[in-house]
């Protein structure tokens, strides 16, 4: 077997290539835009095809590599189907097998830090991305994170592997680079020896900053990281307003505004708020909107948690709009506000 350890020193993010010997077949796991050059300068001076890369998650503090290697090695590009991702090739589930040469990795589920957030078991190690960390685990406050996700994630998934399996972590600020589950199951400080309990009162008083790059990682990273290989957006991409639920609804009061809601039409059928318009993400007509309504009108984009707003929000600006919003937090924030969502029929733009 062919093994590395990568580290991006800005991210503190480790990726992993993995590649079977005998077919010369490699697999990426969370590359970094920033590192595309080391990456397909270490393929060719081991003479690796690289097949596959794989994300455990749609990540807020980098911009993945994914569409960039993809454009330099024809590599398929993998996430989770339950990051609600819209730029990769293939959408996996838990249980999936990702073949390379005679090698094999198994997707695990591992929901928690993201909805969307995925663990890889290949033979005697598991890279767990933010959903276990050395010593710790991945927040929750954002991107529709969930504690009792993540408690049933590590101790009723991951803390059932075998004792002797190797954890990588996606991330570390300690130069540390490996552990067990054993080690996890007896020194975690997060987990270890906590009741459901403790650790969800651990979880809500975390009190961390906001990842800095999350409105420019978030949207890149649910196109498949549309980035240079210098790590650079394509050009074109422009910052983009936000705000709360909370100034939201302040400004619904006074005025009528243009609220397009980019979710599913089940979703928006299941719950929406009051005078939105359905346009799904996948749907997404600049053109339309613009013969629609003008490039000047002001436009505020929702989804459920503020991720897939932030890239609608994104297209719409590229497109010309010259006044876009997205809502942080969607309707979840919305919900959490204690601001009344409306449950019937869709309405459609």
């Amino acid at each position: 077997m062919f093994f590395r350890q990568l580290f991006d020193p800005a991210s503190s993010t480790l990726t992993y290539l993995i590649a079977d010997d005998t077919a010369h077949e490699a697999v990426l796991i969370d590359p970094v835009a920033d590192q595309v050059d080391r990456d397909v300068r270490l393929l060719r001076e081991h003479g690796l095809s690289l097949k596959v890369t794989l994300e455990t998650h749609v990540h807020a503090d980098h911009v993945t590599a994914a569409h960039a290697l993809k454009r330099a090695t024809h590599a398929q590009t993998m996430v989770s189907v339950d990051c609600n991702a819209q730029g990769y090739d293939k959408l996996i589930k838990d249980g999936d097998v990702i073949v390379f040469g005679h090698e094999e990795i198994l997707a695990i589920a591992t929901p928690g830090h993201t909805p969307g957030s995925t663990s890889y078991l290949w033979r005697d190690r598991v890279f767990t991305g933010d959903t276990l960390l050395i010593g710790g685990c991945g927040r929750t406050d954002f991107q529709n994170g969930s504690a009792e996700a993540l408690w049933h994630s590590i101790a009723e998934k991951l803390f059932k592997l075998d004792e002797q399996i190797l954890v990588y972590p996606g991330h570390d600020y300690r130069g540390r680079r490996v552990s067990s589950i054993g080690e996890e199951k007896r020194f975690n400080t997060r987990i270890a020896g906590k009741t459901r309990e403790e650790f969800l009162a651990i979880m809500k008083n975390l009190g961390l900053p906001m990842p800095s790059l999350i409105h420019e990682a978030v949207p890149a990273n649910l196109a498949g990281g549309r980035s240079a290989p210098g790590g650079a957006l394509d050009a074109g991409t422009v910052p983009v307003l936000s705000v709360s639920a909370r100034q939201l609804a302040a400004r619904m009061q006074f005025s009528v505004l243009r609220l397009i809601d980019v979710r599913t039409p089940e979703e928006f059928a299941a719950l929406r708020i009051a005078d939105s318009i359905n346009v799904p993400l996948d749907r997404l007509d600049p053109a339309a909107l613009a013969a629609k309504y003008g490039l000047d009108e002001a436009l505020y984009c929702v989804c459920q948690t503020g991720t897939r707003s932030q890239f609608a929000a994104q297209m719409l600006r590229q497109a010309g709009f010259r006044q876009v919003v997205h809502v942080d937090g969607g309707t979840n924030a919305w919900a959490m506000a204690g601001l009344q969502l409306v449950r019937g029929s869709p309405v459609r733009a």
